[in-house]
């Protein structure tokens, strides 16, 4: 997100993080006053996230000091020694080309809080549009990291309950499916997308 009072109203809305491109080639990367002006609207038991593409660790851990950031979100082709060098609990995005790719990932990264899969694009680190290959999602007898694994791609309110009954992902990422334009969120997509995890959550536990 880059806009502070569209961070107060998903806020409100229920989410459980807030995500920041802090360094990539994007159009949605904030600046440092943008991020400040969002860290100051993002509550307590709200998570900050800044993602970073190929950032070296001293400057993660410099920016996301500053910042204020609650955890760092690993979007490029990071090396699984950047991790001991971070101060902050990281996720790590794996761009999700082939069933070999996500293994492989999840293994290399087994020490980062959260992985996130996010459908592979030859240029571009995300924010795409484009949904995630089903079919690479581990299941459970396959993986003991299910528990930690985040969707991400191409999600809105359109699409979300089936990919939620589908695959019942720890978390979910929503960026490009409830935008207006990169960076601008359209606020009543984003709230009936909201309402369709809530709709789900309350399917699986009645």
């Amino acid at each position: 997100m880059t806009n502070a009072n569209q961070v107060r109203q998903a806020v409100d809305l229920g989410v459980d993080a807030i995500g920041m491109i802090v360094s990539a080639n994007s159009p949605r990367v904030v600046s440092m006053e943008q991020a400040l002006a969002i860290r100051a609207v993002v509550p307590a038991f709200v998570s900050l996230v800044g993602v970073f593409v190929d950032t070296q660790a001293t400057d993660i851990n410099s920016m996301a000091a500053e910042m204020g950031l609650d955890v760092v979100q690993l979007h490029g082709d990071e090396s699984p020694e950047i991790l001991e060098s971070l101060k902050f609990p990281s996720i790590k995005a794996i761009r999700a080309r082939d069933a070999e790719t996500v293994r492989q990932g999840i293994a290399a990264f087994s020490e980062s809080r959260a992985i996130l899969l996010d459908p592979y694009h030859h240029t571009q680190h995300g924010g795409t549009g484009l949904r995630l290959d089903q079919s690479l999602w581990p299941r459970h007898e396959d993986n003991p990291y299910q528990a930690r694994l985040v969707l991400a791609g191409g999600l809105s309110p359109e699409n979300m309950f089936e990919s939620l009954q589908v695959l019942n992902p720890f978390a979910v990422d929503l960026n490009s499916g409830v935008e207006l334009s990169p960076g601008q969120k359209d606020m009543v997509r984003l709230a009936a997308a909201i309402l369709e995890v809530q709709r789900y959550d309350y399917d699986s536990n009645n």
